[in-house]
């Protein structure tokens, strides 16, 4: 008869620890891959299916390099969280048949294996933040008439969010690599402390990238209408949604992660929802990328509202009716224009002309 598991152990050799967990969490992060996989290979393809004009060409490799960006470090996350997961679930299932309760002491209190993957997982998850906060807010920025006012801010407030998360992966690194002593345990609790605070931030900061876009969307169609032009009430409200939809899913992943940690009681979670945060970081921009270009590419597909389209019905002028189309890499030359009207009304088509897609 095999002797009872000790009490300090058992937590981390019960079966909902060392079986339900490590597949439930790994199944998780899979499927959200999965689906990262078939949106990031409909971004390669929109990105090359056409030739697009010539202004539009430095935009569009910036978002291109972010947009791989991003999927190789969700990639390399995934790799690192498979590892720390197998591992993990090999030792414990070593100390259980062995019962060699050693081998889980030092699997806990200093392994280099464990340092390295944890290492490597904070550190991709904290640049992974930065690639989609450069690319929110560069399509913030553009649609805000490239204001500093707007632009400064949230690359100051960004600077310092991810400067926090990489203070404190580097702590936590620090910490986990030998947690036998008071001190490296306490160092471990400052850097989770650190890290929360990061991701409270983070929350923060994607939520005002989101609603400063949607906002001013919603206000140069309210400036357009004021001035004359028709443009569709439903088709702006569905943009709001869809890049609220869009943008929004990280914070709301962060703050659903936060809910769940602090909510347990000690208790573990049904999965881990920690990788789910990471791929969702991935997900929000390269989603919005692909919804636009999909809106634009199809002339059939008008009601794929992440294309925003504002079109100007002007007086009959010498004989003819002129008509302007603002797409959504037009929209800081629409915002010049509205704001130009208040001095000079005649300079809003003129300026129309000289759109250039985002």
């Amino acid at each position: 008869m095999s002797s009872p598991i000790p009490e300090e152990f058992a937590d981390f050799l019960s079966a909902k620890t060392s079986i339900v967990l490590p597949i439930s969490s790994l199944s998780v992060m899979y499927f959200v891959y999965g689906f990262y996989i078939l949106l990031f290979g409909a971004c390669i393809y929109t990105n090359f299916s056409r030739q697009r004009p010539v202004g539009e060409q430095p935009n569009s490799r910036l978002y291109l390099s972010l947009t791989l960006t991003l999927f190789v470090l969700a990639t390399v996350y995934v790799v690192a969280y498979t590892i720390e997961v197998v591992s993990r679930s090999i030792v414990f299932f070593t100390v259980l048949e062995t019962r060699n309760y050693r081998l889980l002491v030092n699997y806990l209190l200093h392994d280099s294996e464990k340092t390295a993957v944890f290492t490597l997982e904070d550190m991709s998850s904290v640049l992974l933040n930065i690639a989609a906060d450069w690319m929110l807010i560069h399509r913030c920025y553009v649609i805000w008439s490239s204001k500093k006012r707007v632009g400064v801010p949230l690359v100051v407030a960004s600077l310092g969010t991810n400067a926090l998360g990489l203070i404190a992966a580097i702590i936590q690194a620090v910490a986990i690599a030998d947690t036998s002593t008071d001190s490296a345990h306490s160092l471990y609790l400052l850097g989770n402390t650190l890290n929360a605070g990061y991701l409270i931030s983070s929350a923060i900061v994607n939520s005002l990238i989101t609603l400063l876009t949607a906002g001013r969307i919603w206000w140069i169609h309210r400036q357009v209408r004021d001035h004359g032009v028709h443009s569709s009430d439903r088709l702006v409200q569905r943009v709001s949604v869809i890049i609220l939809e869009s943008g929004i899913l990280y914070p709301i992943a962060i703050i659903v992660n936060l809910i769940v940690v602090n909510s347990t009681d000690g208790v573990p979670p049904p999965f881990d929802m920690a990788p789910i945060v990471v791929l969702v970081a991935g997900i929000a921009p390269t989603m919005i990328i692909v919804r636009a270009k999909l809106g634009s590419n199809v002339g059939s597909l008008q009601d794929q509202v992440s294309d925003i389209r504002f079109t100007s019905q002007q007086a009959h002028r010498e004989g003819r009716s002129q008509t302007h189309v603002y797409s959504i890499g037009n929209l800081s030359v629409a915002t010049r224009d509205i704001e130009g009207e208040y001095e000079d009304r005649t300079g809003m088509h003129r300026e129309a002309k000289e759109a250039i897609a985002v």
